[in-house]
């Protein structure tokens, strides 16, 4: 599993994370694809999971990473719920 490397091209999510304010118009952004139907929980699991993991190894103890950690968090608890109850689920940036 190599984080840099893209596998399939056409599937692409374009992901920034260089400051605090792309990682937050990232999650923003993935929120909007998922309640739009354009990707499943599970495809966005792994584009956050990812960014996750790349920030962990750039900033360990930095903002981004802990938003994203916190993000993560959350998409691993909407995992549990059924489709209808984890379309309604909001993810507050607190």
């Amino acid at each position: 599993y190599d984080l840099y490397s893209d596998a399939n091209p056409k599937d692409t999510i374009r992901i920034k994370y260089a400051t605090l304010q792309d990682v937050k118009d990232t999650i923003v952004k993935l929120e909007r694809l998922y309640k739009a139907g354009k990707y499943k929980h599970n495809r966005i699991v792994q584009v956050v999971n990812v960014m996750t993991q790349r920030l962990k190894v750039i900033n360990k103890k930095g903002k981004r990473y802990k938003l994203s950690k916190k993000y993560f968090d959350f998409l691993k608890q909407r995992t549990k719920l059924n489709k209808t109850k984890r379309k309604k689920l909001v993810f507050r940036k607190r």
